[in-house]
């Protein structure tokens, strides 16, 4: 015979005590909002919002418990309804909590066995087992989780991974300086636009470039100073405006287009501004292109006119370090294309130009296979470049005569300076 349903409200106390000592066989747990639980089949899954919850206990008692009344309701398996039967009768001892554990383990209900590991150490704070389970490792006499360790040397939490707090600092930073150079990015660029556009926000672009003196805006310079079709005026702001911020910034880029770029005004102010930050800062940058090699694009002929525009560059920063470079960059070899004469009495060959940023290419003559060739040139801007950084000393191209005299003056040896060919 089924039982009628029973309203928690008119006799849930009396319920509550018929069913409690009963043993859970199958069903949910509905955690009432009073702090009382009732475990049970839930017979209406599908309800509609605001209808009772009808449940069945284990003993059979039917229920039907007021929306209002439930917390939650808590689905459990048989295997966590056997944990809590075994619980009851676990004793509070190291074995007893290791041995249901090792059950806990069987059973795979990871977050009980970890509260009886921790009974474990609870009681035994040396059971090397149970801490090993629980992540811990023995430094020195203290047993700590890696997370210890590493909060006690000093690490912190940060974005899913462990670090220091200089290291954190220096994040920030160099995420809040990547957002700046984004920034000023786009706003010099408008900036520059609406002055060229004369815009009527062009008063304001004009404040906004003479008052800049923001650090984190001179990779944006950077990239307008070396796009050369950007107008005369434009490239020569970038530079105004690099002059007031800290030396250094932007070295990299002022040594290309000092090197390379065909506007010898611009070449020129570029040299001006790294003169500003130390012949120490730009002299390497330069120093490369005087290092010409058969495996190097500056061995080819047209390519001639960089050792010399280096030189130059090195001549007016002052750094006297390119000395000895320069000595060995007086003379170089480089690869010469020439149009041989078809003519029966020969004739003389037609070559290329020396080419540079305001160079160009010389045309072959009529004749024979183009034949290319090895020659050697005299630096003219290497032999100026030494005599300005060393005023009243002047051997030509007597790269010899200008190594006797650079041993002699800056060595206390005599010891051979000339590097390996």
């Amino acid at each position: 015979m089924v039982r009628p349903f029973i309203h928690a409200a008119a006799g849930l106390a009396a319920a509550l005590a018929a069913f409690a000592a009963a043993p859970s066989l199958r069903g949910e747990v509905f955690v009432l909002k009073s702090g009382g639980r009732i475990e049970g089949e839930h017979l209406n899954p599908q309800r509609a919002a605001g209808q009772p919850y009808q449940i069945q206990t284990d003993g059979g008692l039917k229920l039907a418990l007021a929306e209002s009344a439930v917390a939650r309701v808590v689905v459990t398996s048989d295997v966590e309804r056997e944990y809590e039967t075994r619980r009851s009768g676990v004793p509070n001892t190291v074995n007893g909590h290791w041995d249901m554990a090792e059950w806990c383990k069987e059973a795979g209900l990871a977050g009980e066995r970890r509260r009886h590991l921790l009974a474990v150490i609870a009681l035994d704070s040396d059971h090397a087992e149970a801490r090993r389970v629980l992540g811990y490792s023995r430094y020195g006499s203290r047993w700590l989780t890696q997370n210890e360790f590493l909060q006690s040397q000093g690490y912190v939490p940060y974005k899913g991974t462990w670090r220091l707090q200089q290291e954190i600092e220096i994040d920030i930073r160099n995420r809040e300086r990547e957002a700046a150079v984004k920034k000023y990015g786009q706003v010099i660029r408008n900036a520059f636009e609406q002055i060229g556009e004369g815009s009527r926000h062009a008063a304001n672009s004009e404040h906004l470039l003479n008052e800049l003196t923001d650090p984190n805006a001179a990779p944006a310079l950077s990239e307008i100073l070396r796009d050369s079709r950007q107008p005369r005026s434009v490239r020569l702001r970038c530079l105004e405006i690099l002059g007031r911020l800290p030396p250094g910034l932007a070295t990299a880029t002022l040594v290309k287009v000092a090197m390379d770029d065909q506007d010898d005004t611009v070449r020129d102010r570029c040299l001006d501004e790294l003169i500003r930050g130390g012949p120490h800062v730009a002299g390497p940058g330069f120093l490369s292109e005087l290092k010409v090699d058969k495996s190097s694009k500056n061995y080819k002929n047209e390519q001639n006119w960089r050792v010399n525009r280096a030189a130059y560059c090195l001549g007016r920063l002052g750094y006297t370090d390119a000395t000895l470079p320069l000595i060995e960059a007086l003379t170089t070899e480089h690869q010469e294309v020439v149009q041989q004469s078809s003519s029966p009495t020969g004739g003389t060959p037609l070559s290329f130009g020396s080419g540079g940023p305001n160079g160009g290419m010389g045309s072959f003559g009529v004749g024979g296979r183009p034949k290319v060739r090895v020659t050697k040139r005299d630096n003219a801007g290497v032999r100026d470049a030494l005599t300005t950084l060393h005023p009243g000393v002047n051997h030509q191209y007597d790269a010899d005569a200008w190594m006797r005299w650079y041993i002699q003056k800056f060595t206390t040896t005599k010891v051979d300076l000339r590097r390996d060919e």
